[in-house]
């Protein structure tokens, strides 16, 4: 028998690394029932179109996948590279993929950048992305809510535009940083996804979003996550640097203050001062050959995050 995922002041997930995900040998089903046994309350995937070189996989695709594979799996999507698709088709994949999975499923929508030859490739101005993307999360909310859209704007033009849904629209949260990012978590999310940032800036950024979402009269927003790296069980940090540098290019170096290394206690308590910050999700992703023990090691940091937690908790005496 499985175990459902532990009752937890931060639901812990992991980020499955793509080529983990696709490798020949990984078995989805066994992957899937790893990540439930293990107690992990959801898998993280990201989306790309051709990073670097052609690195990525289509988060949709490989979210729909896994919630096939994994009948008590959740899954998020983060980040989603929205402004790379138009909004009317990701609105349809988006409704396409709920309805077989209703309630698993989180969008994460970030803006990208860190490669502009992806954007141009894909027919996108680098230059103009951020805008398209505010279009884009303007028209994929109206859908989503079943609204029948009339929009002639910048980069879309739609009439008497909709998406027949049968089941309710997935949480649509922001990932990424800095002003704009805010400024999109206020204004179209019911949350934010950090990434690569301190406790103390996860904080700021989370008191500032809730701040301004209220400010705009909308919902306060319910999830906040954080995407994080570990080297974790004697692993190396030049195995994380490693990992990083497939994705960050030349600053991995730079941003090895920003992941967890060290032993695993060391790990946990590091991590604890996020969820101590507001983080109520966290998706880690480890180095490893295989996906299935990277589920391992994911599972010990969450077991020790708990007891962390649960300890600073507790009544002294």
């Amino acid at each position: 028998m499985g175990t459902t995922a532990p009752r937890r002041t931060c639901a812990v997930g992991i980020a499955i690394q793509p080529d983990l995900l696709t490798a020949p040998a990984t078995d989805l089903a066994r992957f899937a029932r790893a990540v439930r046994d293990a107690g992990l309350d959801h898998v993280s995937v990201g989306d790309h179109v051709s990073y670097r070189g052609g690195q990525g996989i289509d988060g949709l695709l490989a979210a729909a996948a896994l919630l096939a594979a994994g009948p008590e799996l959740r899954v998020v999507v983060g980040a989603f590279q929205l402004a790379l698709r138009h909004p009317l088709i990701a609105a349809r994949q988006l409704a396409t993929v709920t309805s077989f999975a209703p309630g698993r499923l989180v969008l994460a929508v970030g803006a990208g950048g860190d490669d502009p030859r992806e954007a141009a490739n894909c027919g996108v101005d680098p230059r103009s992305r951020g805008k398209r993307l505010n279009e884009s999360l303007d028209v994929l909310s109206r859908l989503m809510r079943g609204e029948v859209v009339d929009h002639h704007g910048v980069h879309f033009d739609l009439e008497q535009a909709s998406i027949a849904t049968t089941g309710p629209a997935p949480p649509l949260v922001i990932a990424g940083a800095g002003e704009a990012a805010v400024e999109r978590a206020a204004t179209y999310g019911s949350g934010w996804l950090g990434l690569l940032c301190t406790p103390r800036r996860y904080r700021e950024t989370r008191q500032e979003i809730v701040r301004r979402t209220a400010a705009l009269g909308r919902p306060a927003p319910d999830w906040f996550g954080l995407n994080v790296w570990c080297a974790s069980a004697g692993q190396s940090g030049q195995e994380l640097e490693s990992s990083l540098g497939r994705w960050f290019g030349p600053a991995a170096p730079r941003l090895l203050h920003l992941c967890g290394v060290g032993e695993d206690h060391r790990i946990a308590a590091w991590l604890a001062e996020y969820v101590a910050a507001g983080a109520t999700r966290l998706s880690i992703s480890v180095p490893a050959a295989k996906a299935v023990e990277a589920v391992e090691r994911v599972a010990v940091l969450a077991e020790l995050l708990t007891e962390q937690i649960e300890g600073a908790a507790a009544p002294p005496g």
